[in-house]
């Protein structure tokens, strides 16, 4: 009988070793490749207050200010420019114009594709 507990406890012990080290080895996934969409407008700023960028439904940056030239690639976001950093896939993109707190226009939703660190400039025009 105290044979079979010792080889019980053993077996038991075998068993909770080999959960701990299962359990505990971290996976080692790739990072998730990403790429820039970068937003910008040549509308006149007495048009608008503001800008909206609206990615997959959900307001990720507005616009106030009229961009002076097409944006450089991984330039941060500022009043005339939205940066985004996202993973790697294809996005529906549109945007709303509100002048007085007012809606007064609307891009209709296009798609964008973000490639692997690379960017694409989305100029949102009159």
């Amino acid at each position: 009988m105290k044979s079979f507990l010792n080889n019980s406890r053993l077996s038991n012990l075998a068993f909770l070793m080999i959960l701990v080290l299962v359990f505990s080895c971290k996976d080692d996934e790739e990072p998730t490749p990403q790429g820039n969409l970068i937003f910008y407008t040549n509308y006149s700023p007495e048009k608008y207050d503001r800008i909206d960028v609206i990615v997959d439904g959900n307001v990720l940056g507005s616009i106030s200010e009229t961009a002076a030239a097409r944006p450089e690639c991984n330039v941060p976001g500022s009043a005339s420019v939205v940066s985004l950093t996202l993973p790697v896939g294809t996005y529906a993109v549109s945007g709303k114009r509100y002048k007085g707190g007012e809606q007064v226009g609307n891009w209709k939703a296009s798609s964008a594709t973000v490639s692997i660190e690379e960017c694409k400039r989305i100029r949102l025009v009159e």
